[in-house]
């Protein structure tokens, strides 16, 4: 997973209240923080060999960000690759992950997960683009294991403090014990929406 700091000095929004449901559901989404995603992509040359190499630069928030969804936009060009930003993504929150979130805030440097899959878009192998943006490290790790490329970037401080938030509001941690991580792509309603973004 590639890391990189996240751009400071940007104006931001609060999460989106427009997507709530009601709380007696332990699946429901909650709320949907809109995100853009900035990727680098660099040409590595081995040899005779040549391909592309992915990193997250950046998710980015703030009161510009378009809440459309639109293809990748080429926002800056040098020796160092070229960068690309994709809109209308959002970051979401579910009742059911609210353990996973609460780990990840405890980790030594919460992370956001961008996964991200071929870009069907452009007739060039190597190409990705980002479809689903989470801070549930048990999402990104099944990704993982299904062959998605899976990048990881710190947490912003805004999106900390939501997230934060929702776990207080969802979630009691519970005596430590071995955790067995849960079998996620069969289990959380949430799932099933991302599967659903492949079709």
């Amino acid at each position: 997973m590639s890391r990189s700091s996240h751009p400071t000095g940007e104006q931001v929004t609060e999460p989106n209240k427009g997507n709530s449901f009601q709380d007696d559901s332990n699946v429901s989404e909650i709320e949907a923080f809109p995100v853009s995603v900035i990727l680098q992509r660099k040409q590595v040359q081995r040899g005779q060999w040549s391909w592309p190499q992915w990193d997250l630069v950046a998710v980015v928030t703030g009161e510009n960000i378009a809440h459309r969804r639109s293809s990748r936009i080429k926002i800056h060009s040098d020796a160092d690759g070229e960068r690309y930003l994709w809109a209308g993504l959002e970051l979401r929150l579910y009742k059911d992950g609210a353990e996973s979130y609460w780990y990840n805030l405890m980790a030594q440097s919460p992370s956001l997960f961008v996964v991200c899959q071929d870009d069907t878009e452009l007739d060039r192998e190597g190409e990705l683009a980002p479809f689903i943006v989470t801070a549930n490290q048990d999402e990104a790790l099944a990704h993982m294991e299904t062959d998605d490329v899976v990048l990881a970037v710190p947490m912003p401080e805004v999106i900390h403090q939501w997230v934060e938030r929702f776990v207080v509001q969802n979630y009691v941690p519970q005596q430590k014990k071995k955790r067995k991580r849960r079998d996620w792509l069969d289990e959380a309603a949430y799932a099933k929406r991302s599967q659903a973004k492949r079709s």
